[in-house]
């Protein structure tokens, strides 16, 4: 078993949902990226060409962001595995987006 000092734990904990937070807020950033860059090349009359290798850039690098998001929920997972093989297993951590639930629902001891 495991031995994580609560205090430790909550650092990682918090730190994962700041991951999980600011990559959300990047998501939505470049999202409305990609919608100014279609209204202002409508509202200038561009041509369709003009503004597509802009749009096709933030794309892609909103197509990384969200798969930066996959690697921070499988991160997630292998942490809540440890987690259940520690001495913490019984221990909740506020979930990223508010549920109070924690990270893991507690496990009964069986002894």
């Amino acid at each position: 078993m495991h031995r994580i000092q609560e205090t430790a734990a909550k650092v990682v904990a918090s730190d994962t949902q700041s991951s999980v937070g600011a990559i959300d807020q990047a998501v939505m950033s470049y999202s409305r990226l990609c919608a100014s860059i279609v209204e202002v090349s409508n509202a200038a009359e561009l041509p369709v060409t003009a503004g597509q290798p802009a749009l096709a850039q933030v794309a892609a690098g909103l197509t990384a962001l969200i798969e930066g998001r996959e690697h921070i929920a499988s991160a997630t997972r292998e942490l809540i595995k440890v987690q259940r093989a520690s001495t913490l297993r019984e221990t909740a951590f506020e979930c990223p987006g508010g549920l109070t639930t924690g990270l893991i629902e507690p496990q009964p001891v069986i002894a």
